[in-house]
């Protein structure tokens, strides 16, 4: 009997084997599928969000139209800059941009402040005084900022793709030596970005592969039309002997190998640099942000105690502007000394 039930057992065992793995082949399928409906979830979103902004910028273009076409001579300069900063923002359409929305800033500013001016009481002609000053520094502080935005991004992309050129050019090394062209080379740059870490390189030979692919050119007019919009000159370089190497039919390996070393010993150098700046502006942030505000508080303390003053203003008055503007600002100035010498990542 009991040999009856192993042997039906035995029998049943392939068929639920076989429900079983059906079972779990279902359930992974489902999961796969709710896994893609997120990702295509979170890539909708990204679209719209990227084309809501998209078509806020585009805003202030099509609400100005061809009447834009005037001040673009004006702004030659604006145009490079956006194309080192890889903005993709036509240069007519950022213009617009760049004229409207300052102009409704201080708008905005000049009527609030008038408004708000006649409810409190004051008389029309100090309000209307103060209201245009208000209107007017809005206004002159949002044209500044968007019209230094593009060169500050071409910066920020400078100095992240210089500091990439040693790991790019070791990079090209190794798929020179196992043989690939320059175009398969230039390709496999595009996904060298990492999650999370943005590369200025990736970028750079995304819109080579862009040109070749899309604009019909070949890999060494790409690289040459790349060459005049990169905002590094040590990047420039770079491409400008990787022209030659190819034109004149040298080795592309020892050219890639011979760049990454030079690259290489130009970081250690700026490195140790780093390293002596940032000793020199800790020894400024004691002395600047420790011992000179310890001194001159104590200094007025004692002024204050003895009924003197200083320069015809009271020590209190001295205390209280060292204490909220003088140190506020070298704290600003520090941070600015830092953000300028320090690497972006």
């Amino acid at each position: 009997m009991s040999n009856k039930r192993s042997r039906s057992t035995f029998r049943r065992l392939p068929g639920l084997r076989k429900g079983w793995l059906d079972r779990f082949e279902s359930r992974l399928k489902g999961i796969r599928g709710s896994w893609k409906s997120l990702r295509g979830t979170k890539a909708s979103a990204i679209s719209d969000s990227h084309d809501s902004v998209h078509s806020f910028v585009l805003a202030p273009y099509r609400l100005l139209g061809e009447h834009v076409n005037l001040l673009l001579p004006r702004f030659s300069q604006l145009e490079k800059q956006l194309l080192r900063a890889n903005l993709k923002v036509a240069f007519p359409a950022y213009v617009a941009f760049l004229m409207l929305f300052p102009s409704l800033g201080g708008a905005v500013v000049f009527a609030s402040t008038l408004l708000v001016g006649l409810l409190l009481g004051a008389t029309l002609a100090t309000t209307l005084a103060l209201a245009f000053a208000l209107g007017l520094s809005c206004l002159l502080v949002i044209f500044v900022i968007l019209y230094v935005y593009p060169s500050m991004q071409a910066d920020t992309r400078k100095r992240i793709l210089d500091e990439e050129l040693p790991y790019v050019a070791s990079h090209m090394a190794v798929l020179s030596r196992a043989g690939l062209p320059p175009e398969r080379i230039l390709r496999s740059l595009t996904n060298v970005e990492a999650a999370g870490i943005r590369s200025v390189a990736a970028e750079e030979a995304a819109n080579m592969d862009r040109d070749v692919h899309f604009m019909g050119l070949d890999v060494i007019s790409a690289i040459e039309r790349r060459m005049k919009l990169s905002p590094s000159k040590r990047f420039i370089d770079f491409l400008d002997g990787f022209v030659s190497v190819a034109r004149t039919g040298g080795d592309l390996t020892n050219y890639f190998l011979t760049s990454a070393k030079a690259f290489m010993d130009s970081a250690r150098i700026a490195a140790r640099q780093l390293v002596e700046t940032l000793g020199g502006l800790a020894e400024a942030y004691v002395s600047m942000m420790v011992v000179f505000p310890l001194l001159i508080i104590v200094m007025l303390s004692i002024m204050n105690m003895i009924g003197g003053s200083l320069a015809g203003f009271s020590t209190l008055l001295i205390m209280q502007m060292v204490t909220y503007l003088a140190i506020p600002m070298l704290a600003l100035i520090m941070l600015l000394l830092l953000d300028s010498v320090m690497p972006p990542r």
